[in-house]
């Protein structure tokens, strides 16, 4: 039977699953409180600025609450690399790996699904959950920074929204979260095991990049350079252009910012890490043994 005859079906299923996850409405949820708390921490700072922070700071941090530079730097909450890419973990171990563990893998392959179409059903219903998920940063620092611009402005500037750098944004945000996603889904194709998936994900995403570019940066700054191939740094990369002109980072020290590729070149290896974690889960799952 033909990949393509079935997998519009396929799809369909996964947007249903999707729809009544409630791990992907809770996860949704908690990144919504989280960016919301890291803007309260924001405009607690901004209300009472320590003694050593550079006037500049300030005014960055000013620019980084309102609108329409708000709505941009709203977005590069959801950088892969850092908050983002922990939610794209546990949502590719609970879309793939607990497929395994309820032997929804073994019920659709043993009524003839075929194998390329399943595992391209879950790497699209997985792109959809990460796509919505990318958007929930803007909406709730799009929530803050509109409050707040309400307060001190009396209006909020439409006409000045770069809708088309919001949207693009958007897909940038998407791009940083895939690799981890693909990662994870590699990992829960490999172990059939969510635990293992998440374990690894979040392991990577917390400690081995994080610690592997801290230590090639302390080493020399030659070495610094080739932690710039990182995942995490080449999402960084990508995100550049969002928050041009604002310095209100998190996560990856901005020391590191000498190091970054430029844009094009990140997105490309972004784009490299993911196509080869979802071709090895392919290689994997295709010869798996899965009974009925």
């Amino acid at each position: 039977m033909s990949v393509y005859a079935l997998l519009p079906a396929l799809i369909r299923v996964e947007i249903r699953k999707l729809r009544s996850r409630a791990l992907f409405w809770v996860a949704s949820g908690v990144l919504v409180l989280l960016v919301l708390a890291l803007y309260a921490a924001l405009l607690a700072v901004l209300a009472n600025p320590p003694a050593d922070l550079p006037p500049n700071a300030m005014e960055e941090l000013r620019a980084s609450l309102h609108w329409p530079q708000g709505l941009l730097a709203a977005l590069a909450f959801g950088n892969g690399g850092e908050l983002g890419g922990l939610f794209a973990v546990v949502l590719a171990a609970a879309v793939v790996a607990q497929e395994y563990s309820w032997r929804t893998v073994h019920l659709w392959l043993g009524r003839g699904v075929p194998r390329g179409a399943y595992l391209l059903a879950k790497v699209l219903g997985l792109a959809l959950a990460l796509g919505l998920l990318a958007w929930m940063p803007l909406l709730a620092g799009g929530l803050m920074t509109g409050l707040v611009t309400w307060r001190d402005v009396g209006t909020l500037p439409w006409d000045a929204v770069p809708w088309g750098r919001l949207f693009t944004g958007w897909m940038r945000v998407w791009l940083t979260l895939a690799p981890y996603a693909a990662l994870t889904l590699l990992v829960a194709v490999v172990t059939r095991s969510t635990l293992a998936a998440l374990g690894v994900g979040l392991g990577y995403n917390l400690l081995v990049e994080n610690l592997a570019a801290e230590v090639l940066m302390l080493v020399s700054p030659q070495a610094a350079r080739v932690a710039r191939y990182l995942p995490g740094l080449a999402a960084k990369a990508v995100l550049a252009p969002l928050t041009e002109g604002l310095k209100v980072e998190m996560g990856m020290q901005r020391a590191a910012a000498a190091a970054l590729l430029d844009p094009g070149p990140a997105a490309g290896l972004l784009l490299a890490y993911t196509a080869l974690a979802l071709g090895l889960a392919w290689w994997v799952f295709r010869g798996q043994d899965l009974p009925g």
